[in-house]
């Protein structure tokens, strides 16, 4: 006679071959009657879980399975299973962007099985989608160690080294994915990024270019190549790239953020401007397009919207998102400064400090105590400057303060207009001791003494601001016919590595350079010259404050 055992026993043997078999509405029936007759059942809880992680119903192979663990908390598949259950259901949540419940179900699994490769890489994954790049780096890197070349897991840890400013490790891991998988045209982008990154502009161009030709309606893709080719100088082929992208996506910000930078660098500023309106119409949350806006704005002379949209810079430019470092709520913002002491801080370049400091002299007259934090270059300099009480180097201790203001925001408070700026009245002067001691080495040179500055700092470190510092800077050579002219004596104002190239020559350029120290010296020196021809660099606008005539080699 057979046993309620034996019938048990049979059914579960039928249910779990229609199971292995693939007959999953037989196998699922099954289990669930043997589950009402005994609901303390812990095998048929464990295998209607292993059917629901079969079918990708996680949630529910969760929910069995810890019931059959409550019955037999020592259940060794069982818990095997339930790790891959709840490592099945992260996934889920991550792809939905469920960030706060994968972490819950990861977290349990990693309590299950502490260095579990799997586990590892969706955490890593996790990291990476909530923004923390360095746990992602670190998670990513402890999965691979055990599971070697794994396409997905080396996809997300170049993009984790992506973000990290980290551009080679990012190279090296995506071309190890396109290694695995080329067909994986998102990785092949990335590595276009992580090239463009390292200056490397016509090998990212060409992975961009691959990539369409695997997808040709892949939009970031062409926006990317859009970019780097506006960057490697080619401004016409990146609008109609960036055009092919608005035929398919007319209402995409982003591409139209790109486009209106490109018209600006075809000299179009007021294409640029309306382009970059409506991109802000569609996105008015992104801090670049604002910024980039503000910087067509100024071109065109339109101070008062322009200055007011440039204060989305520090979230909008790169190369300023974390630079604010003072107390917000002291922020200066217009009020009244009379018995006030008012801290102007630098955060741009040398050129960009000796420009704004301009506006020092008009706080004194409201009344206020200026002090500047500066370069440690140019302390010296605007320590003298109009308007300045206190220069301090960056870096150095502050005096106490009521109000502060970054100097780039000073026009905006100010409402400057476009007469402030062009004020022909020189607010630097060289210290009369240093300028007495050039004006006797200068004295026997015969004709006109003229400076020159033929290239602008070089900032490797960022490749669209290396394209700048290419564009902006030639070859001392190409000023050969210049320095022929007899008339004159010239006289080199270049710092930094491309003053070698006057080292060595027989062009007649003299060079003091040696002896500055810092920019007090190289104002002394400019201002016992007659005239300064210099490219766009920190020369030109010292030489500007100082009062001395300039002729500037502007790049287009």
């Amino acid at each position: 006679m057979t046993t309620t055992s034996d019938q048990r026993n049979q059914e579960l043997a039928l249910a779990i071959r229609h199971h292995m078999e693939g007959r999953y509405d037989e196998a699922e029936r099954i289990y669930l009657s043997l589950h009402q007759k005994n609901k303390q059942d812990e095998e048929v809880l464990y295998l209607l879980g292993v059917l629901c992680c079969d079918l990708g119903i996680y949630a529910s192979a969760c929910r069995f399975i810890d019931a059959a663990l409550q019955i037999s908390p020592q259940f060794p598949e069982a818990l095997q299973q339930l790790g891959a259950a709840l490592l099945g259901q992260a996934r889920l949540d991550l792809d939905a962007d469920q960030l706060d419940q994968a972490e819950a179900g990861l977290t349990r699994a990693l309590n299950l099985f502490p260095n579990d490769a799997q586990v590892l890489l969706a955490l890593g994954r996790l990291a990476l989608q909530r923004g923390d790049s360095a746990s992602a780096e670190t998670l990513l890197t402890r999965a691979l160690q055990q599971l070697g070349d794994q396409a997905d897991g080396l996809n997300w840890l170049g993009l984790a080294c992506l973000r990290q400013k980290k551009f080679v490790n990012a190279e090296q891991a995506l071309r190890r994915v396109l290694a695995l998988q080329p067909e994986l045209n998102q990785a092949r982008n990335n590595l276009g990024l992580a090239l463009y990154e390292q200056g490397k502009l016509e090998a990212a161009r060409a992975c961009f270019a691959d990539a369409l030709e695997r997808d040709a309606g892949y939009a970031h893709a062409r926006m990317n190549l859009a970019n780097t080719l506006r960057i490697m100088g080619r401004p016409a082929d990146a609008r109609d790239q960036l055009e092919t992208v608005l035929n398919e996506h007319p209402n995409s910000s982003e591409a139209l953020n790109n486009l209106g930078t490109v018209l600006q660098d075809l000299g179009m500023a007021g294409q640029a401007r309306d382009c970059l309106r409506r991109a802000l119409a569609l996105a008015p949350q992104k801090p670049q397009i604002r910024w980039n806006l503000a910087l067509s704005q100024l071109l065109l002379g339109e101070y008062e919207e322009g200055w007011a949209n440039y204060e989305a810079r520090w979230e909008g430019c790169a190369n300023l998102i974390g630079a604010y470092d003072k107390p917000a709520d002291l922020a200066w913002r217009g009020e009244d400064l009379t018995g006030k002491r008012l801290l102007l801080w630098a955060e741009q370049g040398f050129g960009d400090t000796i420009q704004f400091i301009r506006f020092a002299e008009r706080l004194a007259q409201q009344g206020a105590t200026v002090i500047a934090e500066v370069q440690p270059e140019l302390r010296e300099l605007l320590s003298h400057a109009l308007g300045v009480d206190t220069a301090v180097a960056r870096g150095q201790p502050l005096p106490p303060y009521d109000w502060h203001c970054p100097l780039m925001s000073l026009p905006h408070w100010l409402g400057a207009t476009l007469d402030d700026s062009l004020s022909p009245d020189a607010y630097l002067h060289a210290a009369p001791d240093k300028a007495a001691y050039w004006r006797q080495q200068l004295a026997g040179s015969p004709g006109k003494k003229i400076g020159l500055t033929w290239a602008g700092k070089s900032r490797l470190q960022n490749a669209e601001l290396a394209a700048v510092d290419a564009r902006r800077s030639i070859r001392l050579t190409q000023l050969e016919p210049l320095l022929q002219n007899t008339h004159c004596s010239f006289f080199s104002l270049q710092k930094g590595e491309p003053a070698a190239e006057a080292h060595g020559t027989s062009l007649p350029l003299r060079d003091f350079s040696a002896e500055w120290q810092d920019f007090a010296d190289t104002a002394a020196f400019i201002a016992n010259l007659d005239l300064v021809i210099t490219v766009d660099t920190a020369v030109a606008h010292l030489a500007g404050a100082l009062g001395k005539p300039v002729w500037l080699l502007n790049r287009h």
